[in-house]
């Protein structure tokens, strides 16, 4: 019981953060980028069964980047399952820079957590986890889990539809590739949006990750999967958004 509530912290919660975005250049950060916090209810296999709270806010010349996950039904709820990501850096030359990266978990008491600290002039990631200390080669554009999500809504904006990052993950750095679809709409809690889905592409793979974004949001993520063929299906949909201190209002249905 506690190993699945475990899979769900270190993957769902993974593949979330890997799909939700924002990016822009320092000098246009301040007319472009809000701060936002964004409520998401995550169903397991079409149940309610988490929250999850992802927020951006400018801390003077830098950024902090939230993701907060608790249980609230099921499983989940019993064992306090909860799970917590921060990425803090600045951008520059049109990328966000991570300078450190924090991801924590706790389900029924036990304790999982690593952290990662980039240095740039040197081109290295130090990294520390459960078996000790990594120092990893950082090429130019290496993000962390939840920075790539600085990153992507940006290439969207761009126009971008093949994507692909070097993400640090503990002990290694992986490489991931993404694709992006044409525009469609998308009913959710606050209404309908027109939505680019970007899926994560996997060779030799039964799982599957994609997200939906909404254009007129600055490809703000409202809709992210992740799932297993033949196995647990994971679900996250908003349910509120206030961008620069304001409530998003509900706009139209989608036609049908």
């Amino acid at each position: 019981m506690v190993r699945l509530t475990d899979f769900f912290i270190t993957r769902v919660l993974r593949s979330v953060v890997l799909l939700v975005t924002l990016g822009f250049c320092p000098l246009a950060i301040a007319e472009v980028a809000m701060p936002f916090e964004a409520v998401y209810e995550v169903f397991i296999d079409g149940k309610p069964r988490m929250e999850a709270r992802i927020s951006l806010a400018r801390q003077g010349e830098e950024w902090l980047f939230s993701n907060e996950l608790k249980g609230t039904g099921g499983l989940a709820k019993f064992l306090n399952a909860r799970s917590s990501e921060q990425s803090r850096g600045i951008f520059t030359n049109d990328e966000f820079q991570p300078f450190s990266y924090s991801q924590s978990s706790k389900i029924a008491g036990r304790n999982d957590h690593w952290t990662a600290e980039f240095d740039w002039p040197a081109n290295i990631v130090v990294t520390h986890h459960e078996d000790g200390e990594s120092t990893l080669e950082a090429v130019p554009g290496t993000v962390d889990p939840l920075s790539l999500t600085l990153i992507l809504r940006h290439h969207l904006a761009q126009g971008i539809s093949d994507l692909s990052f070097e993400i640090v993950d503990e002990e290694e750095i992986d490489h991931h590739i993404f694709l992006a679809s044409e525009p469609g709409n998308l009913e959710t809690a606050l209404g309908c949006f027109e939505t680019v889905s970007v899926s994560r592409v996997r060779e030799n793979s039964k799982r599957y990750s994609s997200g939906w974004y909404a254009v007129s949001l600055d490809f703000l993520p409202l809709k992210l999967l992740h799932g297993k063929r033949g196995g647990k299906e994971f679900e996250m949909r908003i349910k509120h958004l206030v961008i620069d201190g304001e409530e998003m209002s509900v706009p139209a249905e989608c036609p049908a």
